[in-house]
């Protein structure tokens, strides 16, 4: 299939950019640290896809829910990484016996503990409460220092369990190597004061990708690694989510319409603001006009919007650019993070998938249509 040939609106998943973002970063890491382990964070772009291609390169699925759970393991994941607040019970003490790394995140996950079978020798971490400077509010998760040292007191007052590592995942706005050097420092100091050898510190994400002008996976390894150089023996774990599968991602759609409103040109496209921007936060977009020649006559502005009935599903504007016209495909590139997990089944369902992979796309899930909608509600 070529590119002419895809149905709009549609995502392309680029294969061999994927494989070569995960092995970048995966060998950055063993550059600088004995062990380590990239462990993917599903919530970010579930597409079983993605997963599958990830799972074949060796990767592990950092899940955050039941459902994540049970998703990874489907899919063949043996490595899982359990955070996040919600773990149900029977999730979580599966899990723990099963040997997976488990972060603690709260108080009822500590009373769980205890009903874990007398003979099963188990390993736990707990997740740090972590501020950051360049953030003007606080952070909902893991544990400050005082319950630190409350959970750990109670959790080696269990003779069967003992406290494996940390985790110290911090959402950041800047994703600078500043911010990875202070989660470092801030590890070291937990691990001093509740006096914990680590298997594992389980840095978290957050990390650009192959982004110009940011930093690169090399440099998110060194700096992470003179941070915990006093703990050689450490697996060091990283959970990126955006890293690896916002860039590997593109959005097509294509023009239905061009019509004329009071003297503004509205140009309506059969994708969404849903589909590249669910936050509906971005003011402008990576985007391209593939079938857009370069010699076209000008239009004075142009007003492009997407085919649902929301008012404010305006993509971006145009000033003296070549006029779009009927069948025009625009791309948009990133569109793979915390687009496809988020968009909402709102009057169109989810779009195709095309996987690209040898100059060669091939379809990998099918639009939803009206039947597959009412199966997922089992009529």
């Amino acid at each position: 299939m070529t590119f002419k040939e895809l149905s709009t609106p549609c995502f392309i998943l680029d294969a061999s950019e994927l494989r070569r973002l995960y092995r970048e970063f995966r060998d950055a890491l063993a550059k600088h640290f004995p062990v380590s382990e990239v462990a993917y964070s599903v919530k970010t772009n579930s597409h079983p896809t993605l997963l599958s291609i990830l799972m074949e390169e060796g990767a592990t699925a950092e899940v955050v829910s039941d459902t994540e759970y049970d998703l990874a393991s489907a899919l063949g994941f043996k490595r899982l990484v359990f955070n996040g607040p919600v773990k149900g019970k029977e999730h979580f003490l599966k899990a723990v016996e099963d040997g997976q790394v488990v972060n603690i995140d709260s108080k009822r996950e500590l009373d769980w503990l205890e009903e874990l079978p007398s003979d099963c020798q188990a390993s736990v971490g707990l997740r740090v409460n972590v501020a950051l400077p360049e953030d003007e509010t606080f952070s909902r998760f893991g544990f400050g220092m005082e319950e630190l040292k409350e959970a750990a007191g109670r959790i080696r007052a269990l003779p069967n369990v003992r406290i494996a590592g940390l985790h110290l995942h911090r959402t950041s706005h800047s994703r600078s190597l500043e911010v990875y050097s202070a989660i470092a420092a801030k590890a070291s100091d937990v691990l001093k004061t509740l006096g914990i050898s680590p298997d594992y510190i389980d840095i978290g994400g957050g990390y650009f990708g192959d982004m110009p002008g940011k930093p690169t996976f090399e440099d998110y390894a060194a700096t992470l690694a003179q941070g915990l150089k006093e703990f050689p023996n450490a697996r060091i774990i990283v959970e990126p989510g955006n890293a690896l599968c916002a860039g590997v991602f593109s959005f097509l759609t294509s023009v239905l319409d061009v019509k004329k409103i009071n003297g503004d040109t509205i140009v309506v496209c059969d994708g969404s603001r849903n589909d590249v921007d669910p936050f509906f936060r971005k003011t402008d977009y990576f985007k391209s006009f593939p079938t857009v020649e370069a010699d076209r006559p000008l239009a004075e502005n142009q007003t492009v919007v997407g085919g649902t009935c929301l008012e404010n599903d305006r993509l971006f504007h145009l000033d003296n650019a070549p006029a779009l016209r009927n069948g025009d495909r625009i791309a948009f590139a990133n569109t793979g993070a915390y687009t496809m997990a988020l968009s909402p089944l709102f009057i169109r369902y989810f779009p195709r998938v095309y996987v690209l992979e040898d100059g060669c796309y091939s379809l990998t899930s099918k639009q939803w249509s009206a039947q597959d909608f009412l199966h997922a509600y089992g009529l």
